[in-house]
């Protein structure tokens, strides 16, 4: 073999080397979504089902981390560290996969948190994407989970939510 023959064959060995790393960064990425999609998905059926049975949603007059040591799981008593009154509604509050976030869903100093903040019958949940998700219409960046669903950006403030349903 000629040196242009080697370097060729060397040249087309490293450009398959660097689609492999994109493909696999970006099927990580794609993987931290799916999992905090599937958590939020979670809380919200944890949710409902509280709300099924105490006709309001566990309330938070400022934004609360999900997932942290204050709120693992979801109980008669609310979001608290332990659920040992026996009514659990979501035994274990996942925490956010921080890998890949820009820091933009923030509260109580918990930088890339899940944040919850709810009064009587509405709550939101707001939360970071790294990537856009044209399924779903989100996008990357902060997105916003509520009674009514998930939707692409900031939450609105929940009084403006109970005023709209008066």
């Amino acid at each position: 073999m000629t040196k242009i023959e080697l370097l060729v064959v060397g040249l087309i060995i490293g450009l398959l080397g660097i689609m492999a790393v994109v493909a696999v960064a970006s099927a990580r990425s794609g993987m931290r979504d799916a999992v905090r999609l599937g958590n939020i998905r979670d809380f919200q059926t944890g949710l409902e089902l509280y709300f099924n049975d105490t006709n309001s949603y566990p309330e938070s007059e400022s934004p609360v981390a999900l997932g942290q040591s204050s709120t693992r799981c979801l109980g008669k008593s609310g979001f608290s560290s332990s659920c040992s009154d026996g009514t659990v509604y979501l035994d274990v509050v996942a925490s956010i996969p921080t890998g890949g976030l820009e820091g933009f869903s923030s509260c109580e100093s918990y930088s890339d948190a899940y944040c919850y903040s709810a009064a009587e019958t509405a709550y939101r949940i707001q939360f970071e994407l790294e990537r856009a998700n044209a399924l779903l219409e989100l996008q990357k960046g902060l997105n916003c989970a509520t009674e009514q669903g998930i939707v692409a950006g900031t939450c609105s403030s929940l009084s403006q939510s109970l005023d709209s349903e008066q």
